[in-house]
């Protein structure tokens, strides 16, 4: 068995779709997990489909309403980037988001307004509970993200690909004490390969023609967490000067793996996603760590603010909304956001969610 696990295997179907497809893919591809994980004895964690976006947001709730009556067993389903035109566009995509189905936000340039509308839309998913928020995020760029990392990713038009991710924290922190950053380099290169393999045998099996890739990121889940990686690189603890740094050193040699692979796609970047990693759930409820500190290591490449509960603002958190607008344009890659703004709670409260356990509130 690999010392690493793959993350994600995820079918992108740009073709026309029915409910009916959704099933039918869905079964195929749990097969096809399953066969590869036996013959390349390497565990995949999760399956999923990421659907061409339907017209609009009504088109939207009515699918994914049909499709969270499917048993999928597991497999997760993202139909898309919407646009948020108005008020009954807000509750429309609090609709998809409490259905259980996964779907990104596109920005459209309308500043504080549609800032304003789309903090609104995680406000209204979280009040009907916090659970919901986690299938919403906010895509500053307006132009879909072809990656496996829900919820952002998309499927172009026409076309049908396979893409990969990751979970291998530990794997990486191993090879940083083993020989430090050049090795981290190395051990990346060899997981993206194995992962590659994953992918061409689900493609395969499927009959896809848009081709394989892999997502290098490193992001954790729990006990696997990227912050104790990044943390050890750097030489000093979140949100402490330098840290930014160790931030900039894992990327640059996740980069350099994905370049020498060739076939990657997506962000390729270390993610701290708060409700996954345990060690920085630690780090947020010691009360030093900000909602903006995370979002500004953008400036290092960090890929986003990603599933931080926040106290309820609309105001402030639209202007988490604009400040990753403005890094977006900064960067000139995608600096996405997903938040969860909770009622009468204040930093250090703990909200339990579902899949990810007791998460801290952080102040933004």
């Amino acid at each position: 068995m690999a010392n690493f696990k793959i993350r994600a295997v995820t079918l992108h179907y740009g073709l026309d779709w029915t409910v009916d497809v959704v099933e039918d893919m869905s079964f195929k591809l749990l097969e096809a997990r399953d066969r590869v994980s036996s013959s390349l004895e390497v565990s995949v964690e999760s399956v999923r489909l990421t659907l061409a976006s339907l017209e609009g947001l009504r088109e939207a709730v009515e699918a994914s309403r049909k499709i969270s009556n499917l048993d999928l067993n597991g497999v997760f389903v993202n139909i898309g980037g919407y646009r948020i035109g108005g008020e009954e566009d807000v509750g429309r995509a609090a609709d998809v988001a409490e259905s259980g189905v996964f779907m990104s936000i596109l920005y459209s340039g309308g500043g504080w307004g549609e800032a304003r509308l789309v903090s609104r839309v995680f406000h209204e998913a979280a009040s009907r509970s916090p659970d919901y928020p986690v299938h919403i995020a906010f895509n500053p760029s307006g132009k879909g993200l072809f990656t496996p990392y829900y919820p952002l990713s998309y499927a172009e038009r026409g076309r049908t690909a396979v893409t990969v991710a990751l979970l291998y924290p530990r794997y990486l922190s191993e090879a940083y004490r083993s020989g430090g950053i050049e090795m981290v380099k190395r051990a990346a290169v060899e997981a993206g390969r194995l992962a590659l393999k994953v992918g061409e045998e689900v493609s395969k099996a499927l009959d896809v023609g848009g081709g394989v890739y892999v997502d290098l990121s490193v992001s954790p889940w729990m006990e696997e967490t990227v912050l104790g990686l990044v943390e050890e690189v750097a030489g000093v603890r979140l949100p402490e000067p330098g840290f930014a740094w160790g931030v900039a050193e894992v990327n640059e040699a996740i980069l350099s793996a994905a370049e020498k692979l060739g076939r990657y796609t997506g962000f390729n970047e270390v993610q701290l996603p708060v409700a996954e990693d345990l060690k920085l759930k630690l780090r947020v409820a010691e009360g030093e760590t900000r909602a903006r500190d995370l979002l500004r290591l953008a400036g290092s490449c960090l890929a986003g603010l990603d599933m931080a509960v926040v106290p309820s603002g609309v105001d402030q958190v639209a202007g988490l909304v604009l400040e990753s607008v403005a890094y977006t344009k900064a960067k000139g890659r995608v600096v996405g956001l997903r938040v969860i703004p909770v009622d009468d709670v204040e930093p250090g409260d703990r909200v339990y969610l579902e899949r990810f356990g007791e998460v801290p509130v952080i102040p933004v």
